[in-house]
């Protein structure tokens, strides 16, 4: 597998974007691979020899992007060798997943907000508006999506 200087780059920016997220940069640069390929899978050792790192690099980020159900692998007919593929097939569903997560974090953020005291009035304002945010998302995500249906028909 061959890259262009332009997927190079791209893949150069997605990695640096998922470091400024908290994340380490292959898991990024694996999936601007996934993202650019023509066939849109690699094998382990095409990421390996078009982003330049070692092999354990590779097996522990592919290992933690499956964790996360980001990454899945596909076998073909008469092959050993294994295909990785993002899992953007689910992407509805997984973004949905995601908000509960949030959403679920709300609610202990309710219990911090009942709990603090009147001692720094600006920061629980700014609390208070965080979750008012949440609440009001929590209503209109589920509008948001039927929308967003009917607009694909």
């Amino acid at each position: 597998m061959t890259l262009s200087t332009d997927q190079q780059q791209v893949i150069e920016r997605i990695g640096v974007f998922f470091e400024t997220k908290g994340n380490q940069p292959i898991l990024g640069r694996i999936i601007g691979l996934l993202m650019v390929a023509d066939d849109a899978e690699a094998t382990f050792e095409d990421i390996q020899k078009c982003l330049f790192v070692s092999k354990s690099a590779v097996s522990q980020a592919l290992t933690l992007l499956q964790s996360q159900n980001k990454v899945e692998y596909i076998t073909k007919p008469g092959e050993r060798k294994r295909y990785f593929r993002l899992k953007i097939r689910n992407w509805k569903t997984d973004i949905q997943e995601d908000m509960k997560n949030v959403f679920k974090f709300n609610d202990v953020l309710e219990e911090i907000i009942a709990m603090r005291g009147d001692k720094n009035e600006e920061f629980n304002k700014y609390l208070v508006e965080v979750s008012n945010f949440m609440k009001f998302l929590k209503a209109e995500l589920p509008i948001l999506i039927e929308s967003y249906k009917k607009s694909c028909k």
